[in-house]
C-alpha cells in the first residue's frame, strides 16, 4: 500500500513505535503491536523498524487498544519475552482493524531522527514525508 492511499484528515493521528526486525513476526502473528504504554486512541499505527532497515515500514488502522492481560494472542503471554515485544501486565496491546497491516510501497528513510519511543504525527505529515526528520 502507497502511503497516499491511507484514508483521514490531514490531522488524523498516527502513532509511530519503533521496533526492531524481530517485532515484525508479532505484528504479523497477532495483528497487533503488544506491550506498550499509550495514552491516546490513534487512528494509525506506523512502525520503524530499526537494525539495518531503518525505515518507516509497516502502517495499520487501529481498531481497539486492550489491557495485555485481555488480549487474544496467537501464542501464550508467557512467551513473548526475547527478540520480540515483552510481555509486561502493566501494558497494553494495540489491535488493528482485520486486514489493514500493510507494508508500504513507498516507506519513509531514517535521515538523522529515530523514534526511540512512542512518537505521534499527523496523518498530512505521514503522507508526505520524505525521511523520518519530516515526521518526528
Amino acid at each position: 500500500m502507497s502511503r497516499d492511499e491511507l484514508e483521514g484528515e490531514d490531522d488524523t493521528t498516527v502513532a509511530v513505535f519503533p521496533s526492531q526486525t524481530s517485532g515484525v513476526e508479532f505484528l504479523k502473528e497477532n495483528n497487533a503491536w503488544g506491550f506498550v504504554h499509550i495514552d491516546q486512541q490513534p487512528e494509525y499505527v506506523a512502525m520503524y523498524i530499526s537494525d539495518d532497515v531503518q525505515q518507516v515500514r509497516y502502517v495499520a488502522r487501529v481498531k481497539e487498544i486492550v489491557p495485555s492481560t485481555e488480549a487474544t494472542l496467537a501464542r501464550t503471554l508467557e512467551s513473548y519475552v526475547g527478540d520480540q515485544a515483552e510481555f509486561d501486565e502493566n501494558k497494553q496491546v494495540v489491535v488493528f482493524e482485520p486486514g489493514t497491516l500493510y507494508e508500504l510501497e513507498n516507506p519513509i528513510d531514517y535521515e538523522s531522527r529515530v523514534p526511540y519511543s512512542l512518537r505521534y504525527t499527523e496523518l498530512g505529515r505521514f503522507k508526505q514525508a520524505e525521511t523520518t526528520d519530516d515526521i518526528l
